[in-house]
């Protein structure tokens, strides 16, 4: 039987997952083997402060409704509905908990083009766009704390700044630059040699005429990723861990969610989550047994397992939303 190369990917992604899953949680075992620290982990999770979990949901539901405004912001010549937004929003980020490699952005704009009618190419450019204002709002709201708790601005920061800023604006030349061999190449793959929707790519990702909106959606972006960064806080105590400096959980926590972005996950992003948390708190020297006897691997699972319950239930909630918008724009 042949698999496609995404599905071989997915399988690929998904078996170094367990891998990983699986060093790490022998690493946090001990004497009590992995079947302690799993029990460890279900504990953690069933037992945390119902109280602290609602308040973590909120701020998660807080970042996705900021979301659904910032898609609406970077909308290419059309305004895109709250209620569609919102919904497209909450699935899209459901899906990147359970996808593997990043297939939710994909799914992301076949929604908008099936609902919403958005070019491809022009949902395309949001996505990026959207990547680029994480990384600028990502490089305030981190510096901003880490020079809170420590005095001074982390070089780190200030490059993700940069980074996305540079971006923006060469964006869309980069892409007219590549557009002769881009469209050659699109066309021995695209039925009929249709490449259309990379020359809306390059229309909707210029900042021509969209100066106002972008900074708007960049203000937003800021909130977004406060909302989020404290929501991992939030999440920690709920488990009852105590005694990290927030701008030790804001950095690490922002590393985690930098990781995840990357393409390389498995179904659920099983393991590879976990390794990312675990490095990025190691980065921010927390290791092992933390302030409150509660070990790092055992909290990365535990607030993963939270952070991906949220976006499912979050998810569930958005599918009737985008039925009753359809309903009400046809």
């Amino acid at each position: 039987m042949k698999y496609s190369k995404k599905a071989a990917g997915a399988i690929f992604g998904t078996v170094i997952g367990v891998i990983l899953a699986w060093l790490l949680l022998r690493s946090a075992a001990g004497e009590g083997g992995t079947g302690a620290a799993l029990d460890g982990i279900a504990s953690r999770t069933t037992g945390a402060d119902p109280m602290l979990l609602a308040w973590a949901f909120a701020l998660f539901v807080l970042s996705q409704v900021l979301r659904a405004l910032r898609w609406m912001l970077l909308g290419f010549r059309r305004n895109y509905r709250f209620g569609l937004s919102m919904a497209v929003t909450s699935i899209h980020v459901g899906l990147g908990h359970l996808l593997p490699f990043r297939l939710a952005d994909l799914a992301f704009v076949g929604l908008f083009r099936h609902y919403g009618e958005v070019p491809v190419g022009h949902g395309t450019a949001s996505v990026v766009l959207a990547k680029l204002l994480d990384l600028m709002a990502m490089g305030v709201v981190i510096g901003s704390a880490v020079a809170a708790g420590v005095g001074e601005m982390v070089l780190a920061a200030a490059v993700l700044v940069v980074t996305g800023l540079t971006g923006m604006v060469f964006l869309s030349p980069v892409l007219r630059f590549m557009a002769k061999p881009a469209r050659w190449t699109l066309s021995r793959f695209l039925p009929g040699g249709r490449t259309h929707w990379y020359d809306d790519l390059i229309e909707a990702s210029s900042v021509r005429g969209r100066k106002g909106r972008l900074a708007a959606a960049f203000a937003v972006s800021i909130l977004v990723w406060a909302a989020k960064l404290y929501m991992f806080s939030v999440l920690l105590e709920s488990l009852g861990v105590t005694g990290i400096p927030q701008w030790k959980i804001f950095l690490a926590s922002g590393i985690t969610n930098m990781i995840m972005a990357i393409p390389v996950h498995g179904l659920l992003s099983i393991g590879t989550t976990e390794a990312g948390w675990t490095a990025a708190f190691a980065m921010v020297g927390v290791e092992g047994s933390m302030i409150s006897s509660f070990d790092v691997v055992e909290a990365g699972f535990s607030v993963h397992i939270l952070w991906l319950l949220m976006a499912l239930v979050l998810m569930i909630m958005a599918l009737p939303l985008l039925a009753i918008d359809r309903r009400r724009n046809t």
